[in-house]
């Protein structure tokens, strides 16, 4: 299955303007036990209301009714089985059809506007974006670069680190003080090798997160040595115990960020207060977010990130000319006079984050503090003035 990119985005983004409507839907090919696909009954109810919403325009209707039986096709076409979510985009009216099977599960969604609806595959799209594992012990790590839908390994490290005694019936003396020593010496050049491949690695790629496995003793004295570039962006400290065999690519690795980002989630609902106390800049809402992100208050490789709720479907102004955002929803663009068209704030927020490579954190729950910021925070480097 191909992965998803902004060429995918880029082909869709040339459909904002066109004859007609044009559908979107998103669906859910996970099984639900009975091996019931979960998209059949949400996509169904959503056409029917799609149905009573068009009853007056019998022609928009039925250009939109040949679009949803091309969508039910492609939902049930042999390119979905290996899927786990689907995204397909038809304007029949505009002779314009796209499938794209996803490697992750979306929320069962059907829209129908002159322009697609990008946000679910924006979210694919930075959600697929991998993180970075570090499976550990005393002496010995594995670095792998993972997504949901997988995993590659990086880099092995070992390192030569002597045993705590020659043998169990010796006493200890002076020679055991000094093996100790040496002990606790390579143990400690291990562990700067490995954070030191862990910089390498995660400058040399636009990781979402950090995900630390072992021993819990092992994980703080690796987590202490991290820059605070690094330590500011670990997603998740789970136990695992060592073993010979790297990690599975697939289940053992979908499970692992699976637990990580609930973790995470919670995390993040709960630690904008703390990440105040420590001397982080916090913008909060949409005039805030959109200010500092044009400001390049914040930028790539952990240097702040945002953070967002689910979609409330809020628009933006955008400059056609210069992509100037602004929530004042301007006719022509305050930098450059060119004219303003209407977007979907989240969507437009998305692609300025993918283009620029800022990380992006998703909250699926509906947070009470989270809503008081209209779903939307922006977490600044320690240096950049408060917002």
């Amino acid at each position: 299955m191909a992965v998803l990119t902004l060429a995918d985005i880029q082909v869709l983004l040339e459909q904002f303007k066109g004859e007609g409507l044009l559908v979107t839907c998103y669906a859910d090919l996970s099984i639900e036990r009975g091996s019931q696909s979960r998209w059949r009954g949400p996509i169904k109810a959503k056409a029917d209301a799609l149905k009573k919403t068009l009853a007056h325009d019998h022609g928009a209707w039925h250009a939109v009714a040949h679009d949803l039986e091309v969508i039910q096709e492609a939902l049930q076409a042999p390119a979905a089985r290996e899927a786990r979510g689907m995204a397909v985009f038809s304007a029949s009216q505009r002779g314009f059809f796209r499938s794209i099977p996803l490697e992750m599960p979306v929320e069962n969604e059907l829209v129908v506007h002159q322009a697609p609806y990008l946000v679910p595959l924006l979210q694919v799209l930075h959600r697929q974006r991998e993180y970075l594992i570090v499976q550990t012990d005393t002496h010995r790590g594995r670095v792998y670069a993972a997504s949901p839908a997988g995993a590659r390994l990086v880099q092995e490290i070992e390192a030569a680190v002597d045993r705590r005694q020659h043998s169990s019936g010796e006493r200890w003396g002076k020679e055991q003080a000094t093996i100790a020593r040496h002990r606790e010496e390579q143990i400690l050049h291990y562990q700067k090798e490995l954070v030191r491949v862990l910089e390498e690695t995660w400058t040399a790629h636009p990781f979402q997160g950090l995900v630390l496995l072992g021993e819990h003793e092992v994980l703080e004295h690796v987590r202490k040595r991290l820059p605070p570039r690094l330590e500011g962006h670990i997603i998740a400290e789970l136990p695992q115990t060592w073993t010979d065999k790297p990690l599975a690519v697939e289940s053992t690795v979908r499970a692992v960020l699976a637990d990580a980002l609930q973790a995470h989630e919670r995390r993040i609902l709960e630690g904008v207060q703390d990440r105040l106390r420590q001397g982080y800049a916090i913008a909060a809402g949409p005039s805030k977010v959109v200010e500092v992100l044009q400001q390049g208050q914040i930028g790539p490789r952990g240097y702040g990130y945002l953070v967002l709720g689910p979609d409330p479907r809020e628009a933006v102004a955008r400059c056609t000319a210069c992509r100037f955002l602004s929530v004042e929803m301007p006719s022509s663009c305050p930098r450059c006079q060119a004219p303003c068209v209407e977007g979907n704030l989240w969507e437009e927020l998305l692609l300025l984050s993918l283009r620029h490579e800022i990380a992006v954190h998703f909250v699926s729950a509906n947070n009470a503090d989270l809503a008081l910021c209209n779903g939307l925070v922006a977490v600044l480097p320690k240096a950049a003035p408060s917002a």
